[in-house]
């Protein structure tokens, strides 16, 4: 369809209206010499091709297409070009023209003497008028192309966008708004806004004429399931005759965020480091679960990996796509955590936010949820955590509907819950529930076969980060790394070498530049200290002993050098090193 045939009603109008006023007919033809509209017998060839449609004819139509200029014919019989002829005295003919460009012509064309008379006898004036009519006409097709662009986004758009009136009747939908609401186009049109979402404050965006964004609004269908939307209102003008609404599903909201805060963040069972038989074993096991929904409990102590593992049990799971999220049981204060795991309604208690809040189970259905540190889970709310696993819904504090989610669980703990249960501090039927896949991750000090690899991965990473390429441990420091017991296990040792990374300016990592409490640590069989540990504090006592017989000054130094029959340079470095000060 051409451009001028898009507003085919709209060019019949302004013909009829310059034939009213002039009392000439007139038609209107699109660029390819099709008359789209016209008066009088021209009424009745809408839709048939003026000459021919030749556009290489040299007749009158088909050069002012190319020429874009107006032709005032005086006398159609005189003007040899005019092209194939019935009874017309004369014409006017005008081109229309958008961006540059012709789109269509207008004719004025008189059959009789008093018709010509009215088209000659004011040139001038009849040129202006008739060049702000294709002038009208041009900016109407541009209106409405940008209209159609713009219906085209709204329609496309993955927001549903609907506009109402003033009083909150919906004027138009696009096609996402029917498909989130489950609605058909014609049952919205006309309903008012508010019997939709009573809680939206499209009245008070509209007094105050100010956009309210990402404002959270619930719609309970028949079959009693509830839908939540994320909105925002745009009033319309600066005195709003009506606003738009562009809402979302609340879900696919909650999905993108979490994705967005978890970015980065994937993670595989090889990033699981270690050639002991029981990284070994762990691996294997993990992947073989991770393709099932079971619920997972991960036990081990502090800064072994349970947060690690959990993220490659996800990213290898049937729900990788979906959000993971994140949620330490002993990190949050008893009172917020309900609000946290569950969610609340708008006003469900003081100082809750109006529009209500999703807890972490919305937050990650269709996805994971990780439960660290159970073992801090207050008993109030073992309860309450009990019915969602089972029931497979949660409702929030305030709530009426309880929301159906699918979620996998994977939980972890540094505690003894069996103890906990002994001691009526952990819920046997949930211990149950949430021990269905139980994975244990053994302490570092039970797998040293792990340390080495785990000590160059560490030193990678940190050699990268602060732009330092070394080669790798001494010897004494090595022994000494395999040898600690690691308390804080994985997290400390890549503190350690964070630590000795940044102090080293050297290419490999001494016992020195390890820190103090590695240095000091005695093993545990007979005290035994390092050896180099021992000649080293003795040697700090012979050079500190000889210093105070001989002074600290440069004279004194020197005379310690000639004492200890070592070279002035040696004596500067290893008061350096031993860190032997000026009492």
């Amino acid at each position: 369809m051409t451009r001028l045939f898009q507003i085919q009603d709209t060019v019949q109008e302004v013909a009829e209206a310059i034939t009213a006023a002039l009392g000439i007919e007139t038609e209107f033809t699109d660029d390819f010499l099709t008359i789209v509209a016209g008066t009088g017998r021209y009424r009745q060839k809408i839709g048939t091709k003026e000459e021919n449609g030749d556009l290489e004819s040299g007749y009158l139509y088909a050069e002012a297409l190319k020429t874009g200029k107006t032709y005032i014919i005086e006398e159609v019989s005189n003007y040899e070009t005019y092209g194939p002829k019935e009874d017309e005295l004369a014409e006017v003919c005008c081109p229309i023209i958008l961006e540059g460009k012709v789109i269509g012509l207008m004719g004025l064309v008189a059959f009789n003497e008093q018709q010509r008379d009215r088209l000659l006898s004011q040139k001038e004036s009849l040129l202006q008028f008739i060049k702000s009519m294709a002038g009208l006409l041009a900016s109407k097709v541009a209106e409405n192309e940008m209209a159609m662009l713009m219906n085209e986004v709204l329609q496309s758009t993955h927001d549903g966008i609907i506009s109402v009136s003033r009083e909150g009747r919906v004027t138009s939908v696009n096609r996402m708004a029917e498909a989130l609401l489950k609605t058909q186009r014609d049952k919205l049109i006309g309903s008012s806004l508010h019997d939709l979402w009573p809680d939206l404050p499209l009245e008070e965006a509209l007094i105050k004429r100010e956009n309210y964004l990402d404002y959270e609004v619930i719609m309970v269908d028949r079959a009693k399931n509830v839908n939540r939307f994320l909105a925002s209102i745009s009033p319309l003008g600066d005195a709003p005759s009506g606003a738009v609404i562009s809402f979302r599903d609340m879900a696919e909201v909650r999905k993108m965020a979490a994705k967005l805060t978890e970015l980065g963040s994937e993670s595989s069972f090889n990033e699981l480091l270690g050639t002991s038989q029981s990284m070994i074993e762990l691996r294997e096991k993990g992947r073989k679960i991770a393709a099932y929904h079971s619920t997972v409990l991960i036990t081990g102590e502090s800064g072994t990996g349970k947060g690690l593992l959990a993220r490659a049990i996800h990213s290898a799971s049937p729900v990788s796509q979906g959000p993971m999220v994140t949620i330490n049981c002993g990190a949050i204060p008893d009172t917020l955590l309900e609000a946290e795991l569950f969610g609340y309604e708008g006003g469900a208690f003081t100082g809750a936010n109006k529009a209500g809040k999703a807890g972490k189970f919305e937050l990650a259905n269709e996805g994971t949820l990780f439960l660290d540190e159970i073992g801090d889970l207050p008993l109030h709310l073992q309860v309450k955590l009990l019915h969602v696993l089972q029931n497979k819904e949660v409702q929030r504090i305030g709530g009426i509907y309880p929301l159906p989610i699918k979620v996998r669980v994977i939980a972890a703990t540094n505690r003894n819950l069996e103890k906990m249960i002994r001691e009526k501090l952990f819920r046997e039927d949930l211990f149950f529930r949430l021990n269905v896949i139980p994975l244990h991750i053994p302490p570092l000090r039970d797998r040293k076969d792990d340390i080495q690899i785990l000590l160059e991965k560490a030193m990678e990473k940190y050699c990268a980060l602060n732009h330092k390429d070394m080669l790798g441990f001494e010897k004494m420091s090595l022994d000494l790394l395999h040898e600690y017991d690691w308390p804080g296990n994985i997290r400390e040792l890549e503190n350690v070498v964070e630590y000795a990374v940044t102090l080293e300016m050297g290419n490999m990592i001494t016992l020195d530049n390890l820190p103090l409490r590695i240095q000091q640590w005695e093993r545990k069989k007979g005290n035994i200290k390092p050896l180099k540990l021992h000649n080293q504090e003795k040697e700090r006592e012979i050079i500190e002993e000889c210093l105070q017989m001989t002074g600290h000054s440069l004279e004194g130094k020197r005379k310690a050098a000639e004492l200890l029959e070592i070279s002035e340079s040696t004596l500067y470095r290893r008061i350096k090193d031993l860190k032997i000060t000026k009492p």
